[in-house]
């Protein structure tokens, strides 16, 4: 247990490879706090880091991050003061089904929470639903920022720095070692949205690399029918380019309001506070869909400069004509109609006015057959970014499946070398034992080999009944010897015997024996001896 200097400490709460946890009493204002200690054997950049950022955090204001109360920094430890979470964590809650209204109001307020950090130049690093918890009111903080980054606002980090970022829920770019910036915590982000909207995780598999190359090959999960409306928010946060996510947590919460007000059914009786109020207008679409409507409705205007300028040259012909056309119009036949009797309309007036009818068609014609091109470029463009993306895709998918199998054949010829080994060492050891090179001589006899089968499968049975094999031996000979009263020699190989298997009861026994009747033995052999040399 800690002393601490102002605090009373209870208990342990976790320990992990960055930080220990315990539970403990400011005494100065008799409240309960969290103390997180470092690792003082971490790296010292580590332990900067850990120091700057908790103060950057501690200097933070939001109701849904966690509260830093105080920063320690001594030569003999390092440690946060934060407050006591009596409310759980979002990963306990996910083992029950969770409200629509109650997942996107914690996704909106983690998202803000997010916003303000990385505007102060903080990338979290590994948002995850373990590390949001809940204050007894059910307001949701984000905690837990000991492996983030410190970076300039929008300038990428290279990885050279330590990385433990959960693998179900980190990016691809972080997953493959690449440079990463603030949008690995917005894919992060989505991650863990799809799994409180849908109940499950959108990229599974029976091993972290299945799981792994899931997330960087498949393709992003479709919502629920109920919840479509949700699909390009989705698509928007698990990109699998940094570049195509959004830039700013903000906008996930812009999303998010208008999505709520208008679906006011979705509000009832949760364990989360309101959402913040903002007064912001969403954009549903990307960037790239704007690009291509500003580009579509730039062509639209020209057409209809165009043709507006064409039909402004065709009424100014027939006005500059009008005189000559009205002079040679017939009486009227009726008080409701009128005809043009065209034999009397100036040759003159009619060819300009044909002329110019013709020369609109003719621009009108050529108008579509110029959007025609221009849309069959454009779908070429696509089509051809498609071809280069699935290329991509496929060289990346061929990348990780030689992986994989490269990996497998190098686990094969490992076992396939462990095997022989194994079998060589079992040939060796039983031809020591058909030798009777039982322990001697040193480094070849039955005993070192088996031995060595043992070091490399601890449950080999044949090299376990080789090492049997050695003492049943030992036991032969020593028996061998005591039939002959010898039992000097018969104790030489009971102690081999021992030697390798302590608590054998059959030598023990032989052991005894050959004690108690060693001295009777030699007076014996001395009677044998005198008889012998009559």
């Amino acid at each position: 247990m800690k002393s601490i200097a102002g605090y009373k400490v209870h208990n342990l709460l976790a320990k992990g490879g960055m930080a220990t946890i315990y539970l403990a009493e400011q005494e100065s204002l008799q409240r309960q706090v969290v103390l997180k200690f470092l690792n003082p054997k971490l790296d010292e950049s580590i332990q900067k880091r850990f120091i700057d950022e908790g103060r950057i955090i501690a200097s933070l204001e939001h109701p849904n991050i966690i509260t830093v109360f105080d920063v320690v920094s001594t030569e003999r430890y390092k440690f946060l003061a934060m407050e006591y979470l009596q409310g759980g964590d979002l990963e306990n809650r996910l083992k029950t089904k969770v409200e629509i209204y109650d997942a996107l109001t914690i996704i909106s307020k983690i998202s803000d929470a997010l916003h303000l950090i990385h505007k102060q130049g903080i990338i979290h690093g590994d948002i995850k639903p373990a590390n949001v918890l809940f204050r007894a009111n059910g307001c949701p903080l984000l905690t837990d920022f000991g492996i983030s980054h410190q970076v300039e606002v929008k300038k990428e980090i290279d990885t050279d720095d330590d990385v433990y970022a959960s693998p179900t829920y980190a990016s691809p770019e972080l997953i493959q070692g690449k440079p990463f910036d603030y949008r690995t915590d917005i894919y992060s982000l989505g991650i863990m949205m799809y799994e409180m909207l849908v109940g499950e995780k959108p990229y599974t598999g029976t091993t972290e690399m299945e799981i792994i190359a899931n997330s960087i090959l498949e393709p992003i999960p479709q919502l629920p029918e109920s919840l479509k409306e949700l699909q390009p928010l989705l698509v928007s946060l698990l990109a699998k380019l940094p570049e195509d996510r959004l830039s700013d947590c903000k906008l996930v919460v812009r999303f998010i309001q208008k999505y709520l007000k208008d679906h006011p059914d979705l509000k009832s009786q949760s364990s989360v506070s309101k959402l913040i109020d903002n007064d912001v207008v969403v954009e549903y679409v990307s960037k790239k869909k704007k690009a291509k409507k500003g580009e579509k409705e730039k062509k639209s205007s020209y057409s209809f400069v165009s043709l507006l300028f064409l039909t402004l040259l065709l009424v100014f012909v027939i006005w500059l004509n009008r005189e000559p056309l009205w002079q040679q119009l017939s009486e009227f036949s009726d008080s409701s109609t009128a005809e043009i009797v065209d034999n009397k309309i100036p040759d003159k007036a009619k060819n300009i006015q044909i002329e110019a009818e013709q020369s609109l068609v003719e621009k009108i014609q050529s108008e579509k057959e110029l959007l025609k091109q221009e849309e069959l470029i454009l779908r070429q463009a696509e089509l051809l970014k498609q071809d280069d993306l699935i290329s991509q895709q496929t060289a990346e998918i061929t990348r990780i499946k030689q992986e994989l199998e490269n990996q497998k054949k190098k686990a094969r010829q490992q076992q396939l070398n462990r095997q022989r080994t194994i079998t060589n060492f079992l040939k060796k050891g039983n031809s020591g034992l058909k030798d009777y090179r039982l322990t001697t001589p040193l480094n070849n006899n039955a005993l070192y080999y088996f031995q060595k089968v043992l070091e490399i499968d601890a449950a080999n049975k044949k090299a376990k009944k080789g090492i049997g094999d050695v003492v049943y031996r030992y036991e032969l000979l020593a028996r061998g010897e005591v039939d002959k009263y010898n039992y000097q020699k018969a104790q030489y190989y009971i102690s081999a015997g021992l030697n390798i298997d302590e608590d054998n009861k059959r030598l023990l026994d032989l052991k005894e024996q050959a004690n108690v009747q060693s001295e009777p033995g030699r007076v014996l052999n001395k009677v044998k001896g005198f008889f012998k040399n009559l």
